[in-house]
């Protein structure tokens, strides 16, 4: 009987060494070794998609148009021009590809038509009261908008005024104008104008065009808080 016992203790053993047995053993630490890997991946991607609903409320250059409709606000990216701490312009924001970018305070990757698509998607009514002929003899209208600047760097937020020095030293008073038809056409890429503007998606009320030149004063960037050339800024407009 012992040698019985024995005998059968050796045929268990070889049994449990067998390559039948030793093929159950790696395929059950593969399939260990897979839903760790499955797992670690899905933490990944939980990761990375908290990381971009955070950065998907501040526009960037591969982003550049943000919009809070509970806060009714478009947020834009865009870079210092300093070329206007010296010379006056008409132009505030202007999109990249437009044929005045190199004519604006502040260059963008948004496209303007993109932008007007932002602004209306607040519900926002614009103005579309200036034309070709009218311009110089009209002042925009449409939905007023606060607009405030944060530069790359630094935590103030900085309002227009604080921003754009207009030596009349007059309110600037930014209005969705509208003009997505004649914007489309001529492809002038302006965002913001500081001037009543039959083209720019959004401009100010304040003054007509040819204002500037008649009434003797100029539209530029503030040297005091407008910092060097290319810095990057978020431009946020919001909803009165």
């Amino acid at each position: 009987f012992y040698v019985l016992a024995l005998a059968l203790c050796g045929l268990l053993a070889l049994s449990a060494c067998s390559p039948k047995a030793a093929d159950e053993g790696n395929a059950a630490e593969e399939n260990k070794t897979e839903n760790t890997q499955a797992a670690d991946e899905e933490n990944k991607n939980a990761a990375e998609g908290e990381a971009d609903a955070v950065d998907a409320t501040e526009p960037t250059a591969e982003n550049p148009i943000v919009v809070d409709k509970e806060n009714k606000t478009v947020k834009v990216y865009a870079e210092v021009n300093e070329k206007y701490k010296d010379e006056s312009t008409m132009h505030m924001v202007v999109s990249k590809s437009g044929k005045e970018a190199d004519h604006a305070m502040f260059k963008s990757d948004a496209k303007a038509l993109d932008f007007y698509d932002a602004l209306d998607s607040l519900g926002l009514k614009p103005g579309d009261n200036m034309t070709m002929d009218n311009a110089g003899k009209a002042q925009v209208e449409g939905d007023a908008l606060d607009v405030t600047f944060k530069f790359d760097g630094n935590d103030k937020e900085f309002k227009i005024d604080e921003v754009v020095d207009d030596s009349s030293k007059q309110p600037i008073d930014i209005r969705f104008g509208g003009n997505h038809d004649t914007q489309e056409k001529l492809n002038t890429g302006c965002i913001t104008c500081l001037l009543s503007c039959p083209a720019g998606i959004t401009s100010n009320h304040t003054h007509m065009i040819g204002d500037d030149e008649k009434d003797k004063f100029t539209l530029m960037l503030n040297k005091d808080n407008v910092p060097a050339d290319k810095t990057p800024v978020v431009i946020t407009y919001t909803a009165k």
